[in-house]
C-alpha cells in the first residue's frame, strides 16, 4: 500500500498527464456540418450521379466527399464517415447490404492515415487520393461483383469502369474538397492551392 504522501504525487503526476493528452472533443456543430456533407453526398449520389456519364463512367461524389473529409480530418473521422455513407448509399439503391459500407470505410481509413503524412491543404494530395481510392474501390467492387455471381471481362472492368471513374472523380477531388473544406469551417488561412 502507498503512502499517502506518495499517493499525492502519483496522482497529481496522473492529473497532469491527463489533461495534456486530452483530446479535444468536436462540438455539437462540426458534427451536424460533417452530417449534412455526409446526407448531400448521398442525395447527389442517388439522384444526379446515375444520369450522369462521361466516357462512360458514372462519378462517384460520395467516395470523393469520404476521402476529403478523411483528409480534413483525420483516419478516425474518414472511417466513421465511409460506413455512414456506404450504409446510406445502399438503404437508398437497394444494394447488397455492407459491401459499400465495408469499401467506404477502408477508403475513409486510408485516406486519414495519409492525411497524417502529407500537406491535405494542397490541391495535389485529394486529386491523388481520391483517384487512387476510385481505383481501390471500384476493382474491390467489381471483385466481390464476381464473387456474387456477376460476371464480366477484366479488360472491360479496367478500361471501362474502374480507370474513367478514376480519373472523372480525380477531376471532382479539388472543387469538391474546397467546398468540404470552406463548410467545415477549417482553417481559410492556408491557401488550399498551394502545391
Amino acid at each position: 500500500m502507498l503512502a499517502p504522501r506518495s499517493m499525492k504525487r502519483s496522482t497529481r503526476v496522473l492529473d497532469q498527464g491527463k489533461s495534456d493528452s486530452a483530446p479535444t472533443p468536436e462540438s455539437p456543430v462540426s458534427v451536424l456540418k460533417v452530417f449534412g456533407l455526409i446526407l448531400a453526398a448521398v442525395i447527389v449520389q442517388t439522384t444526379i450521379a446515375p444520369y450522369l456519364t462521361v466516357l462512360g463512367a458514372k462519378p462517384d461524389a460520395a467516395l470523393v466527399v469520404v476521402v476529403s473529409l478523411a483528409l480534413l480530418r483525420g483516419p478516425v473521422w474518414g472511417a466513421v464517415t465511409g460506413f455512414a455513407m456506404g450504409l446510406l448509399i445502399d438503404v437508398a439503391l437497394v444494394q447488397t447490404m455492407g459491401i459499400s459500407s465495408f469499401i467506404f470505410t477502408l477508403a475513409g481509413y486510408f485516406s486519414g492515415r495519409l492525411s497524417e503524412r502529407v500537406d491535405p491543404a494542397s490541391w495535389l494530395w485529394p486529386v491523388i487520393a481520391v483517384f487512387a481510392a476510385t481505383m481501390v474501390v471500384q476493382t474491390a467492387n467489381a471483385v466481390i461483383m464476381f464473387l456474387l455471381g456477376v460476371e464480366a471481362s477484366a479488360g472491360f472492368v479496367v478500361f471501362r469502369v474502374v480507370l474513367p471513374a478514376a480519373l472523372l472523380n480525380a477531376l471532382l477531388a479539388s472543387p469538391v474538397f474546397a467546398i468540404c473544406r470552406w463548410w467545415l469551417g477549417v482553417d481559410q488561412s492556408q491557401n488550399v492551392f498551394t502545391v
